[in-house]
């Protein structure tokens, strides 16, 4: 049976940074054409900040709809799409996985999984705004250096810092066991990934059947294990080579790699790029 492959939409084709930072009114052009996507995936998270009025989106085939005063999540891998936002106007933060602490990549996923909007405080949204408004001129003004995508990466932390314990103690749905198989498992991934690529290790690990993971996985998240851990495999890459002098040799050795050549075709097979040419223009 034919499956329908869904289209990925890439943070590196719209920001050199990793990340952008976008202030939406309703005549706003990107607010139009946000509305012209259909189902899709992003590979990066956007937080989403509405400051007037409501709008909403189906993801991961359910509507979700946000209005003034609440803050939302999308994560890597959720499928969305019928995003309308022509009535308000908002604050979005997208950032690739790279630009972020493990530990709010995973409260991030844990609330993108249990998911509504979270209502914030006067103070809060006060915060965020300016805080989104310095990063977007920060953003501006900034050469495509090395040393000031280190500045972006603190100060993007910063950013998750102050959402993280609002959206996690927003939340009143208790959590399903999916998700929190999900979850568990996704958490697992940078201790482990380096040494075990199979996911009859992470159902093992977690006690439960390699069926029962890849079912839970799949339907928490839209993507199966195998794709999770090569997406955590990519990642961890991308940071050897974006933050160590390693050869593509010695790093595929990092990664658990016995072949450097397969290692560079599993890269390029999946990022369009080779590890050097990844290395060179995440550089420049």
């Amino acid at each position: 049976m034919m499956t329908r492959k869904i289209p990925i939409r890439y943070i590196n084709e719209d920001s050199a940074f990793d990340c952008e930072v976008l202030h939406l009114t309703p005549v706003s052009d990107r607010s139009n054409k946000l509305g012209d996507f259909n189902e899709h995936i992003d590979d990066c998270y956007t937080v989403i900040l509405i400051t007037k009025g409501a709008g909403a989106a189906d993801i991961d085939f359910r509507t979700v709809a946000m209005s003034e005063g609440q803050l939302g999540i999308i994560a890597p891998g959720q499928v969305h799409s019928n995003i309308s936002i022509k009535e308000c106007e908002l604050w979005m933060l997208r950032m690739s996985p790279e630009m972020m602490d493990n530990d709010y990549r995973y409260q991030l996923d844990e609330y993108a999984m249990t998911g509504q909007p979270v209502r914030l405080t006067e103070d809060t949204m006060k915060i965020l705004r300016e805080a989104m408004e310095f990063l977007s001129k920060l953003m501006a003004s900034i050469n495509d250096g090395q040393q000031m995508k280190s500045v972006l990466f603190n100060m993007l932390n910063v950013v998750l810092g102050i959402i993280t314990p609002r959206i996690l103690s927003g939340q009143s749905k208790p959590r399903l066991r999916s998700t929190e198989v999900t979850v568990k498992f996704k958490q697992m991934l940078p201790q482990y990934v380096r040494q075990q690529k199979r996911p009859s290790f992470y159902a093992n690990e977690l006690c439960i059947s390699g069926v029962y993971l890849n079912e839970v996985v799949k339907k928490s998240t839209g993507m199966t294990p195998s794709e999770w851990i090569n997406i955590a495999i990519l990642l961890e890459a991308k940071r050897l080579l974006r933050s160590t002098a390693l050869t593509v040799k010695e790093i595929a050795h990092e990664l658990g790699f016995q072949d450097h050549a397969y290692f560079s075709r599993f890269f390029k097979k999946n990022t369009a790029m080779t590890p050097l040419e990844f290395r060179s223009r995440i550089l420049e």
